[in-house]
């Protein structure tokens, strides 16, 4: 039993003639004839009473079309949520340094070619709990993270670099050692930011650690405190490049290595790429060449 056979059925049911229901399906009448005597055959009983050329729905036909009529209507429901789904905004989670590096750019083109997204901006912590828990269907985020949980996709990197005030003693200065930076009041990102974590990483592999003087979840918060000159920082290096008054400060590198966030495109492991998905990754992908 299908549903082509369930709304054949009613359709004849309904008219009681092979013919007409024929003309109002777009079907020859052998078809709805065929498909009539099929089902039938399957359920082992007559649905109607013949008389020569005409039909007429026995008691047991109008028994089994109450329950056809309840299923085709639960059905048809359930095809119009399929639909709708299909309809539905792709939502995307976002880390607060990719949102104001290229997320615009990125979902305006998506949005361009008529689909719809939902954008949620955090912590990549954050982020990436949401999408743990399916209230997001995608994640951009940097720094680490956990591959048995997730399928990440490098998309692109940025560099992170040290800031200080361009009054600082040493804005005279390219480079710092690990040392010479933890000596200094460091005014950092929140251990869930990316760049905390990536900073906390890289300083680990060195078997240092870093104890912040202030920390911040905004880091142009982070960057007035540098100005006034209350401790130094890490930040990207773009972060920097797009102040309005980047004058008023100076970026050098660490001497140990250039420290670099990479940007990831993460779904939940063995997690379906939808088409929209995929739409979506393409764009990101064709972005970041």
């Amino acid at each position: 039993m299908n549903i082509r056979q369930l709304r054949i059925f009613k359709e004849v049911a309904q008219t009681e003639n092979m013919t007409e229901a024929a003309k109002s399906l777009y079907l020859s009448q052998p078809a709805v004839s065929q498909t009539i005597h099929e089902l039938e055959e399957e359920l082992n009983v007559p649905l109607f009473d013949r008389q020569g050329r005409s039909i007429k729905l026995n008691a047991v036909g109008q028994i089994f079309l109450r329950r056809a009529y309840s299923f085709l209507e639960e059905y048809e429901e359930l095809e119009t949520f399929a639909e709708g789904i299909k309809n539905l905004p792709l939502k995307i989670g976002s880390t607060i340094t990719i949102a104001n590096q290229c997320l615009p750019r990125i979902t305006g083109i998506y949005q361009a070619e008529n689909h719809a997204a939902e954008i949620t901006v955090d912590t990549a912590e954050k982020i990436l709990l949401a999408l743990a828990n399916h209230e997001i269907d995608l994640a951009l985020v940097e720094g680490v993270i956990n591959h048995q949980l997730f399928d990440t996709t490098v998309f692109g990197s940025y560099e992170m670099c040290i800031i200080v005030s361009a009054n600082h003693p040493y804005a005279k200065r390219n480079t710092l050692t690990i040392q010479e930076f933890l000596e200094q009041p460091l005014l950092l990102r929140d251990k869930g930011s990316a760049i905390r974590q990536t900073l906390d990483s890289w300083l680990l592999f060195h078997q240092e650690q870093a104890q912040p003087f202030l920390t911040s979840i905004n880091s142009q918060a982070i960057l007035e405190s540098v100005r006034a000159n209350l401790g130094i920082t890490v930040l990207p290096k773009l972060l920097l490049e797009k102040c309005s008054r980047k004058e008023e400060f100076h970026s050098l590198s660490f001497k140990e290595g250039i420290l670099k966030n990479n940007m990831q495109f993460v779904t939940n492991k063995g997690q379906q790429k939808t088409p929209r998905i995929q739409s979506f990754y393409a764009v990101v992908t064709a972005e970041n060449k």
